[in-house]
């Protein structure tokens, strides 16, 4: 069992339903379900994630391509809509945890705003950063959540419709938008990550944070085998530059390009 965040302690609870027998005790006295990684909540969030996102490609592929763009605006203008509805609510309310952790400086907080722009604008470094981002990075928050809250508090499902837009999103630019990659896009999308790392270094030095995973690796999650914290980057450069250039070759040039620099 995971350690309780500060401000709490664990109490077991008679069992309820697969994957939410514990809670947690605030100082102030409140009781929340904590979520559990591979639960009965989490399978069902996830196959519905996967069902919503496989209705709306599947139906969107049968549009015209301005009624495309249209749906593909409102969904961005969801996205960032959701985005900072739950950044503010999480600046403002009560929580155990401290004003530092609750800023929008996690990196799917900037794949957020690289899918809006992608979606909005259409602009080619956003649809690339979006979709090699997403895929090979953000997609790792629905498979391993860093998510203390479970179902069916507000956090948990902020979490996973929040995390369910980008994978829509960024599935979306290339299913219905008909983006195509352009060359070295997979290589430039993994030096920004890059870059995204090297700024946050010392960031989280300053606040005492841990964005980016640069300070401990979360536990349960894919950066435990790869050595310790920050040097499993280091590790991890050609096991994702080779899931990138995978990614490239569903999405290589030679079909009909959506994604121009061009406003549609």
């Amino acid at each position: 069992m995971r350690p309780a965040p500060p401000g709490g302690v664990y109490q077991r609870q008679a069992p309820r339903m697969p994957g939410t027998s514990f809670r947690l005790i605030s100082m102030s006295g409140d009781s929340v379900t904590l979520f559990i990684r591979w639960s009965l909540p989490h399978w069902v969030a996830l196959g519905i994630v996967a069902a919503a996102a496989g209705a709306l490609l599947w139906g969107c592929r049968r549009l015209g391509m301005e009624k495309r763009v249209l749906v593909g605006k409102v969904l961005g203008a969801i996205f960032l809509l959701t985005f900072l509805v739950e950044t503010f609510g999480r600046i403002v309310r009560e929580h155990w945890e401290p004003w530092q952790d609750r800023l929008p400086l996690h990196f799917c907080s900037l794949m957020t705003l690289a899918c809006f722009i992608a979606l909005w604008y259409r602009r080619p470094w956003a649809c690339a950063v979006a979709y090699f981002g997403v895929l090979a990075a953000s997609i790792q928050g629905l498979i391993t959540p860093m998510l203390y809250e479970g179902f069916p508090s507000g956090a948990f499902f902020a979490f996973f419709v929040g995390h369910g837009l980008l994978l829509v999103s960024a599935l979306y630019i290339p299913v219905v938008l008909q983006w195509r990659a352009r060359p070295w896009d997979d290589v430039k999308t993994l030096a920004l990550c890059d870059a995204y790392l090297l700024l946050i270094i010392p960031v989280n030095i300053w606040l005492g944070t841990n964005y980016g995973f640069t300070r401990h690796a979360p536990p349960g999650t894919v950066l435990e085998y790869f050595g310790p914290a920050p040097w499993y980057f280091l590790t991890l450069q050609v096991p994702a530059l080779i899931v990138l250039r995978l990614l490239y070759l569903t999405v290589r040039p030679g079909k009909k390009q959506g994604c121009s620099g061009e406003n549609a």
